[in-house]
This record gives structure tokens, C-alpha cells and sequence, in this order.
């Protein structure tokens, strides 16, 4: 009754019958299918849980003016909850389901790290290599004489630790000339703003350094990124819905739109530059069988010894390893902010993993701390769980 009950809310406002069709196929060929309603996935049974989880969800939507949410949790290799939650679209009314893409900004860079690895696994680099200069594996596509440039590694850019002219701040490569393309931005950062420092010496937060790791990996795989990783892992965890972004506005039937917090247009940046750092767009249930592919749990795409590598803090931050947050507690995670969307995914030590997408962020001093203690407060409160 429940998913009777949603489609025909959703065709209330379809009136074209190709449209419809379209529906139907997305709904039900191109994507998996979960139950409990067909909207959702709840294993929790007491009333009392459902209304809690409900309730603190939507308390934190209501506190920052969330238009929409989508959240799954999974302990181990088994998804427990998965919903959405307010409006994909909130001039249509369209609700956020679990099918929903939002775009997922920086969980990229993990993404863009196990791949990565998986080279290092194939033999074909070390993380030692060096990126540019005469062994380096750009320099035939972006070679350049600046000695310094020639000392970084493929270390370097996993960990932020290229150099502090490339970090996420005002002067970030990644976030000018949007007219330029990817490579010729590149070109342009080497030569017009390359680092002045040895790097490997300091720790900071590098969009650019992960784009010229997307470039890495299409060198030595022979084929475009997105389609490199799809290739090597999406398709064998099952996570269909990853795709990347694109500029413009998306039906909301398939992707949420996003709403801006400043002044500042969700669709004024180019997303599909930003691949390897911030451009992939997926739903909250793919994005975590992709952590549970890579938790160190078993049934792993990596190696053991890998997600080890992976996972040991860098000497210039204890927070920082190789595209992940880590702490002494072995909790691994990674947060996303663009301007209309905030993004979290996390891997527990103790069996949980779990991601949460929204269509909007807030400039509100509290909101990624308590975006980070969403889940947290969730799973602490569900009595099925303690």
C-alpha cells in the first residue's frame, strides 16, 4: 500500500504519459528496488524507534533549513535504514527517496584514493613516484622545468601535502577560470601559481592535488576516470547510481535540486572538472556499500594490506591518511561542502557504516559538527541497538 500510495502521489504531478513510462523504467529496471515500502528500508520494529529516528532527523532539517535528506546506516555488510527525507524539488513537492543522486563534493576524494590503490595493487605505480619532471608519469602530457614541481609525489597529493599554494581557500586552482578545461586549468596552475616550497613538509587541504590524481589514473589505466572507476569497483559492488555531475539542473525524479545558503549559485561551478575531487553524485545507499567494500571487514576490493596503507595517519596531520579522516579510535570518514550541498560518510570501528547527502548547507557556525553527530546521536538512540 505504502509504494502504491507514493507513486501515485508522484503521478499526480506527471501528466505526460511518456514521463510516466520513464518512471516506471527508473523505478524499476534501472535501480534496485528496497522494502520495506519501496521508498525505504527500516529493520526496526518498535514504534518507539521509528518515531525517534524521524524526529531527529527532521529536528536537524527544521534547525537548518534543509529542503532535502537522504540517509542510509549499515552495521557490517547489512543496510538497517535507509530514507529520504523533505524535498528533492520543493517547488514540485517531489520527495527525496533512497533513489535520489545528490551530489557527494569531497567524498570524492576517497573514491579517487582507492583507486589509487588499486593501481599500486596492479603493479603500476608506488606512491613514491613522482607526478611531473623527467620520470614523472604527467610529464609527457604536463611537462614543466620548475625544479620544486618535480619533487612531487603521488604521497604527496593523497595525503595534502603538495604544497599551501594549492590549498582550499580563496585562491583554490579549482575554483577559477571556469571557462578553461581541465587540462588547460592544469597548465595554467603549473605555471602561473606552482608551489614555492619542497613539498612533503606541511599538511594542506588540496582540491587540485586530487584533480592530477584523477589524471594519474587515466594515464595509467588508458581510459577516462569516471570510467576507470566504474569499471574497476562500481560495478562489481553493485553501486549503479554513481554518475558525474553536471552543471546544469537535473530532473528532480532522479537527482535532487540544490539550494544555495550565499549568495552564491549551486550551478554557477563546472562539476564535471571536478572529478577526482568533488564531481561524482551518487545516492546514500551506494555510497555505503562502497565503504563497506573498503572497511576492513572482509569481502574487501583492497587488500588488507592496502586498507591499512589507506588508513595510517600522515606525519603533518594525525587526522589525515590517504583520502580519509582517521582518529585514534580507527573511525574513518570524510565530509563534502559545496555551495548547495553538504555531504558525510563514516566507517566505525565498531561494525557501523553510514552516509548522509543534503540538498543545502549551512553557513551556521554548528552545522558540521552536528551533521557529524547526526548519525552518531541516531544510532545511540535506537533502543534495538543498546
Amino acid at each position: 500500500m505504502g509504494m502504491v500510495f507514493g507513486l501515485c502521489c508522484w503521478f499526480s504531478r506527471i501528466r505526460d504519459m511518456k514521463k510516466i513510462v520513464i518512471l516506471f523504467s527508473f523505478l524499476f529496471f534501472s535501480l534496485p528496488v528496497y522494502a520495506d515500502n519501496g521508498f525505504s528500508i527500516n529493520v526496526f520494529e518498535d514504534e518507539a524507534d521509528k518515531q525517534f529516528i524521524d524526529k531527529t532527523i527532521n529536528q536537524f532539517m527544521q534547525r537548518y533549513n534543509i529542503p532535502g535528506l537522504s540517509i542510509a546506516i549499515a552495521k557490517q555488510d547489512d543496510i538497517l535504514f535507509a530514507k529520504g527525507y523533505g524535498f528533492a524539488d520543493t517547488s514540485t513537492k517531489v520527495p527525496v527517496n533512497i533513489a535520489h543522486k545528490f551530489r557527494i563534493a569531497s567524498l570524492s576524494k576517497p573514491i579517487t584514493a582507492v583507486a589509487i590503490m588499486k593501481l599500486m595493487e596492479e603493479g603500476k605505480l608506488k606512491l613514491d613516484d613522482k607526478v611531473f619532471g623527467k620520470d614523472g608519469l604527467l610529464n609527457d602530457r604536463f611537462p614543466t622545468k620548475n625544479k620544486l614541481l618535480h619533487q612531487i609525489t603521488i604521497r604527496h597529493l593523497l595525503e595534502h601535502t603538495a604544497g599551501k599554494n594549492w590549498t582550499n581557500d580563496g585562491n583554490d586552482p579549482m575554483f577559477k577560470d571556469y571557462k578553461l578545461s581541465q587540462a588547460n586549468l592544469i597548465r595554467k596552475t603549473l605555471k602561473e601559481n606552482p608551489i614555492t616550497s619542497p613539498p612533503g613538509n606541511s599538511y594542506a587541504y588540496s582540491n587540485f592535488g586530487y584533480c592530477l590524481l584523477g589524471r594519474v589514473i587515466e594515464k595509467l589505466s588508458g581510459i577516462p576516470y569516471e570510467s576507470y572507476i566504474r569499471k574497476t569497483f562500481f560495478k562489481e559492488i553493485g553501486a549503479k547510481s554513481f554518475s558525474m555531475g553536471n552543471k546544469k539542473p537535473s530532473n528532480s525524479v532522479t537527482q535532487v535540486r540544490y539550494y544555495p545558503d550565499t549568495e552564491e549559485s549551486p550551478y554557477s561551478f563546472p562539476v564535471k572538472r571536478m572529478d577526482a575531487h568533488g564531481g561524482w553524485l551518487s545516492n546514500a545507499i551506494d555510497l555505503v556499500k562502497f565503504i563497506i567494500s573498503v572497511d576492513g571487514r572482509g569481502q574487501d576490493i583492497l587488500s588488507q594490506e592496502s586498507i591499512k596503507f589507506m588508513t595510517i595517519p600522515s606525519k603533518h596531520n594525525n587526522n589525515y591518511a590517504l583520502g580519509w579522516n582517521v582518529n585514534q579510535y580507527n573511525n574513518w570518514w570524510h565530509v563534502g561542502l559545496l555551495p548547495g550541498t553538504a555531504s558525510i560518510m563514516v566507517r566505525t570501528d565498531h561494525g557501523y557504516s553510514w552516509a548522509v547527502l543534503l540538498n543545502k548547507k549551512s553557513d551556521d557556525t554548528t552545522f558540521s559538527a552536528e551533521l557529524d553527530k547526526l548519525t552518531w546521536n541516531i544510532i545511540g538512540g535506537i533502543k534495538a541497538l543498546n
